[in-house]
Parts: structure tokens; C-alpha cells; sequence
């Protein structure tokens, strides 16, 4: 069953995402899809109409699969850690500015209306659920951007040595930094429930085990990685690599926060080897991509339901957090431009480049699903309404492109080391 369920995922996130590039959508938009596709609603009921009485893909069913789902959110997070170590162009101070205000502009402003929605949406999509913990999620699922899916997104449209992109991702890296931050505190407090004994003691066990990951890192990792390249010996890399960043997903998640936080630490404490990047791209990244990636689009399309939008009110939050969502990341990145001296155009292509989220929500959503700090129906709403503000990113930079492609701020706030 496992191996049937493995090749079908595979074809359809293969299938979706081609048809999605061939449409002007980046491939992520397809493969998300591919996995809606693949749960309930869809593939689900097609079984049924065929007379099947045991579905491919219920939830009895899934058992390994979640596991290779977990297998690639883990090694996903360890990238987005290495990637964000990863050395940018030089930019000057105005260049850093702009960053900084887009980034703070772009996450205080759709953070805020999604604590406000939350607050209000509450009883209708989580009534079980704690209040301020939905509100504080749901302020971090719209103030988040996806930084792969965003730097797929601006070399498919050959922007990658433009001002606006360079000045977007590190917008975006500073944006996700600051978000993940914020949902670790978040799953902190929640763990703790308010009491300050318990607080204060899962606070201890948090800095003895990242004082434990800096001190493996530094003392272990890192040189066996040094001396490995130094003898000309990669092969000897990876085993290690991989077992380390399992080993700190496995202790995050023995703490009570999640998986997915331990290895984002891990690459983040990758800064001290640069070429690491490199080397992991060529030996991990495509089958992380092409295998593990796939698997876990269709765990958490699974999850979701059309049943969940089957009601008119659902429907009204959905609109509700899409309008807000979109407002409020292409509000807030579009003011922070312009205060940082960015001319409307280009603002309005950071704005649009911001609202890209994809596979950063759906990692967050299915962090708070398993942690229970949203319900199936609010995941359900935050997943179409991550697909669909993702659709429409590609569209819109092309449209605010079309006018003159040229029409980019000028390079002084851009530095590169080749011109020095």
C-alpha cells in the first residue's frame, strides 16, 4: 500500500506542478494542489463513486506516510536554516533600511489585522480552542512569507539581479526570522498554560538543550565538516549532517515545542561553514524537492476538506482572512517601501512579492494543527487562503512589470562585491 500511495503522490505533484508552470503559476501552486486534490474531498469521493470501501489515503492508511512527511518537513526546515546563512550582496545602508522597514511594515501590519480577525473569528471556527492562542497563531500565519517559494518565483521571472529582489528576500528572511520567533513563543506559552513554576522550568530545559545544539555545532559539526573537506573526504559529511539534525528535532519535540524548530536551529548554526550550502544542495536538495517534499503536500492536503467550506460562514472567514491577508502583507510592504524611498512601481512589486507564503504556511498551519492550537476548520480556511494569495503573486508582478520591465530603482542602494 505504501509504495502504490508513494508512486501515485509522486505522479500527481509532478503532474499538477507541471501543469501549473505551463499556466504562468509557479510549481509549488501545483503541487499544493496536487495534495488538496489528493485528500478527502477530491480523491476521496472519486473512490467512493467507484465503489472502493477503504480509501487509498485514510487516515488508517497513512501511517508511513506521515512519517516520510515528517522526514521532509524536518530536512525542509534544516534548508530554510542553511539558505537564510546564506551570503547576499553587499548593500548600502539605504539598502538595509529599506529592508528592515519593509520587513517591519510587512509584519506588524497583516500580524495585527490577524489577531484582530482571529479574535472575532474565534467562537465561529474554534470555539474549543484558546482564544489569545488561535489570535496569536493566526497573526503569524498572515504575517509570514515563504522565502524558497519567493526566489522560485523571482528567477522564473529573471529578476534575481534587481534592487526589488535583492530588497524583498532580505525583507522576507528578516519577516520569517522574527515569525518563527514569535510562534515559538507562541507554542511556549501554550505549553506552559500560565504557570509560572512550569515556565520557568521549560525556559531551563530550553537553554540547556540550544546551549547543547551550539556546543555540538561548534565543537563536533563543524570540524568533522572542515576536516571531511579538507581530506577530500564528502562522503564522510552527510551521514553525520543528517543525524545531527535529527537528533535536535528529536529533542525540541521531546520538549513539547515541535520537530520542525530543533532542525531550523540546526541550519541556522550551519553559519560557520558557507559552503555547506553548496554541498547540500547537490547532494540532498533535489531528492528532498522531487521525493520527501511531495509527500508532505499530500499529508497536509489530506487534511483539509471542502466539508469545512461547505457553510456560508466559512466561506464569509475565508474571504474575511483572504482580504486581510493580502491588505495587510501588501499594505504594510508596500508603506515600508515607499517610506524607505522606493518608487510606486517597485513598491508595489515588493508588496506583491511578499504576499508570497506557499510552503512557510502550510509548515506553520500543520505546526499548529498538530499542537493544537488552531482547528480543522481554520486550517482548512488558511490553507485555500495560502493557495490562493500564492496564485496570484506570479500574475500580478507580471502585470506591474508589464508597463516597463526596466522600471527598477536605481543600483546605488545596491552594493555588490564585484563592484568594489
Amino acid at each position: 500500500m505504501f509504495f502504490i500511495q508513494l508512486a501515485v503522490i509522486l505522479l500527481a505533484c509532478h503532474l499538477f506542478g507541471w501543469l501549473a508552470e505551463r499556466l504562468g503559476q509557479c510549481r509549488v501552486v501545483g503541487e499544493i494542489t496536487a495534495g488538496i486534490v489528493l485528500g478527502p474531498t477530491v480523491f476521496g469521493r472519486l473512490e467512493s463513486f467507484l465503489g472502493q470501501s477503504a480509501g487509498l489515503f485514510e487516515t488508517q492508511h497513512i501511517g508511513w506516510l506521515a512519517h516520510v512527511a515528517d522526514l521532509g518537513l524536518i530536512f525542509l526546515m534544516f534548508q530554510v536554516g542553511v539558505h537564510i546563512n546564506q551570503r547576499h550582496p553587499e548593500a548600502s545602508p539605504q539598502g538595509r533600511f529599506a529592508a528592515l522597514s519593509i520587513a517591519l511594515l510587512g509584519l506588524v501590519v497583516p500580524f495585527a489585522l490577524g489577531v484582530g480577525v482571529a479574535l472575532v473569528a474565534h467562537e465561529h471556527l474554534a470555539p474549543t480552542y484558546s482564544k489569545w492562542g488561535f489570535a496569536w497563531f493566526c497573526g503569524v500565519a498572515l504575517a509570514v512569507s515563504a522565502v524558497p517559494v519567493m526566489t522560485r518565483i523571482v528567477q522564473s521571472l529573471a529578476l534575481q539581479d534587481t534592487l526589488v529582489a535583492h530588497v524583498t528576500l532580505r525583507a522576507a528572511v528578516i519577516t520569517d526570522v522574527v515569525g518563527w520567533v514569535i510562534l515559538g513563543a507562541i507554542v511556549f506559552c501554550s505549553r506552559v498554560d500560565g504557570d509560572p513554576l512550569d515556565a520557568r522550568y521549560f525556559a531551563a530545559q530550553l537553554l540547556v538543550a540550544f546551549a547543547g545544539f551550539y556546543g555540538v555545532t561548534r565543537c563536533l559539526v563543524i570540524p568533522w565538516i572542515r576536516r571531511c573537506q579538507a581530506r577530500g573526504e564528502q562522503a564522510a559529511i552527510m551521514p553525520v549532517v543528517i543525524s545531527y539534525v535529527l537528533l535536535c528535532a528529536w529533542v525540541t519535540d521531546w520538549l513539547g515545542l515541535h520537530c520542525a524548530i530543533g532542525a531550523l536551529l540546526a541550519g541556522l548554526m550551519m553559519k560557520q561553514v558557507p559552503e555547506f550550502t553548496d554541498y547540500w544542495r547537490s547532494q540532498v536538495e533535489g531528492f528532498l524537492n522531487f521525493v520527501l517534499l511531495p509527500v508532505f503536500f499530500a499529508c497536509a492536503g489530506i487534511k483539509t476538506s471542502f466539508d469545512s467550506l461547505g457553510s456560508n460562514e466559512n466561506l464569509f472567514w475565508l474571504a474575511v482572512f483572504l482580504v486581510c491577508a493580502f491588505a495587510g502583507k501588501f499594505g504594510g510592504a508596500y508603506l515600508g517601501a515607499r517610506v524607505s524611498g522606493l518608487q510606486r512601481t517597485d513598491s508595489a512589486i515588493v508588496g506583491a512579492l511578499m504576499n508570497t507564503r506557499g510552503l512557510m504556511e502550510l509548515i506553520i498551519l500543520a505546526i499548529g494543527l498538530e499542537l493544537k492550537l488552531i482547528s480543522i476548520d481554520a486550517y482548512t480556511v488558511l490553507v485555500f487562503m495560502a493557495l490562493i494569495i500564492t496564485a496570484t503573486t506570479t500574475p500580478l508582478v507580471r502585470r506591474l512589470l508589464r508597463p516597463d520591465p526596466h522600471v527598477f530603482l536605481s543600483k546605488e542602494m545596491l552594493q555588490t562585491r564585484s563592484s568594489h
